[in-house]
């Protein structure tokens, strides 16, 4: 009889232990599933900053090549316009297609202003206006100057324009 009472008591403790145990066990788990969350969440801010990091390091090289289109594009216009000039316009041009594969291959897509289109300042800076006698055009894009280029959807170097502007007429 003691020795069942004894038992008794054994197994009841035992089974409160257990319990203990995995109340102990469960809190474990979930602290280990919120740790596992914190690191993940930094292994991943860690890598968004690298990232960024390492663009900031390579943009002043890539805006150059921004630059670099932009005058050799200019000079292949300029040597069409002369005579004898077409061979190296041509040439001029295969340098400009050159630089914009090296951007395209670090992530930049060029992007142009239609002419006549309306002036959208999340893309476009102005550069300058024409003056016209027509409401309509006012505010539109009188002309394209440089191309704008983009990276990860973002605008890193706005299209230059030259916006239309309407003059009233001289006063008699």
């Amino acid at each position: 009889m003691i020795r069942n009472a004894y038992s008794a008591v054994v197994e009841e403790n035992l089974e409160e232990v257990l319990a203990a145990m995995r109340s102990e066990l469960a809190g474990l788990h979930e602290q280990a599933k919120f740790l596992n969350g914190v690191l993940d969440r930094l292994h991943a801010e860690n890598e968004r900053l690298r990232n960024a990091e390492s663009q900031r390091s390579v943009q002043p090289a890539l805006r150059e090549l921004m630059k670099l289109a932009d005058d050799w594009g200019g000079r292949g216009a300029s040597l069409r316009e002369q005579p004898d000039g077409d061979d190296l316009a041509k040439l001029c041009g295969e340098v400009v297609e050159d630089v914009l594969l090296v951007l395209e291959r670090q992530g930049f897509e060029r992007f142009h202003a239609e002419v006549g289109a309306e002036f959208d300042r999340q893309e476009q800076r102005a550069v300058g206006t024409l003056p016209t006698d027509d409401g309509a055009l006012d505010g539109r894009i009188a002309q394209y100057r440089k191309p704008g280029f983009r990276a990860d959807g973002r605008v890193v170097r706005f299209a230059e324009v030259v916006l239309h502007k309407v003059t009233p007429p001289p006063a008699p």
